[in-house]
């Protein structure tokens, strides 16, 4: 990984748990708050009570041509015709991978899982109708978000758990 891809993925992360913390603050009556960015889990975060969080972060695109595009570096590729059950596939794939790494993290604290849906192509309410076709976690995450947005700029949060 070259710095400046690892600089744009710090970034990127800082972004999604920042955007995470905000949210889940907003709802819940323990708070969260930053402690560190770290590798494995993505970030650790503190609660109001004392206790540690690990969050481990990834974010779905539709396909890597879009990934490119919108991270301002399009190669020219082209996606095929557009379908949901083309994200879904992607979503369940990058929740599979997550919880096969999980045990490489390190155990002194719980981790959750935080998806930020970074394709512009489909809302939330689009996705949320498709819920029985997304891959409900395992127990290695106490908790699976997904951060995404539906038709306006600000961002929703759900618990994938809630499926």
């Amino acid at each position: 990984m070259t710095d400046g891809h690892n600089d744009e993925k710090l970034k990127l992360e800082r972004a999604a748990v920042r955007d995470f913390i905000r949210l889940y603050n907003a709802r819940h009556d323990v708070k969260l708050r930053l402690l560190y960015q770290h590798d494995r889990p993505d970030a650790v975060l503190q609660t109001s009570r004392g206790g540690k969080l690990g969050v481990e972060i990834t974010h779905l695109f539709y396909d890597a041509a879009e990934a490119k595009a919108l991270l301002g570096r399009p190669d020219g590729t082209v996606s095929g015709p557009v379908t949901l059950a083309h994200l879904i596939a992607q979503l369940n794939e990058l929740v599979r991978r997550k919880e096969s790494k999980r045990q490489a993290y390190d155990p002194a604290y719980p981790i959750s899982l935080l998806i930020r849906n970074s394709s512009p192509t489909f809302r939330l309410t689009e996705i949320w109708a498709a819920r029985e076709h997304i891959h409900k976690p395992n127990d290695v995450f106490v908790d699976t978000w997904f951060l995404t947005r539906d038709g306006t700029p600000d961002w929703k949060l759900v618990n994938l758990d809630d499926i």
